[in-house]
């Protein structure tokens, strides 16, 4: 399979996120998730938690979130959960939604195939990005498409910050050797998101 524009320069941006980040990168893994629908409700209630490792190394839950179906309820859990400490955050939209079985010959009744999920989603002025997991189960593999463009956004925007204090530093020390590479390094970041 061919790779877009846009997932050239990701994958840039995570070689840059691994350069500068080195072993704080955040990590988001799914824990577990349950979603309650009702004919008599408009809304879907999500419940799910996931661990959040190398920032604070914690489990978070989110309970209670609604949403026009799961996915809408657990994509707006994290953006409320992460919106406010990482305001770039809020330039992302969740714009489509692939769901594709991975069927294979065999004499079951493949109702087990696994699926892809394919979360498709734009960031201002910035283009299409997608985030994929496969699994045996449509809710869990959703569950861990959103966590990875979050904890992708989440690490640009960490990233962008600690350049920003070593560009600083480098200001004070007459470093035009160190400006120029963070230039460089602030371009790539820019090229998959803006930040404050």
């Amino acid at each position: 399979m061919r790779k877009t524009p846009q997932q050239f320069r990701r994958e840039a941006v995570k070689k840059l996120i691994d350069k500068i980040l080195k072993d704080k990168i955040t990590k988001l893994k799914p824990v577990s998730i349950s979603a309650s629908e009702s004919l008599n409700d408009d809304f879907t209630t999500t419940d799910f938690s996931f661990e959040e490792t190398g920032t604070r190394g914690e489990v978070v839950s989110v309970l209670d979130s609604k949403g026009k179906g799961f996915i809408d309820g657990l994509f707006r859990g994290l953006h409320n959960r992460y919106a406010t400490e990482y305001p770039s955050i809020d330039k992302i939209k969740l714009v489509d939604i692939m769901v594709n079985p991975i069927m294979k010959a065999s004499r079951t009744l493949g109702s087990d195939a696994p699926a892809s999920i394919i979360f498709r989603v734009e960031v201002d002025s910035h283009g299409i990005a997608e985030f994929r997991h496969d699994s045996r189960s449509v809710i869990y593999s959703g569950f861990a498409a959103a966590l990875s463009a979050f904890e992708f956004y989440i690490n640009c925007e960490r990233t962008f910050h600690k350049i920003k204090l070593i560009v600083e530093d480098a200001e004070h020390r007459n470093r035009g050797d160190i400006l120029q590479s963070c230039m460089s390094d602030l371009s790539k970041l820019t090229e998959v998101n803006t930040y404050a």
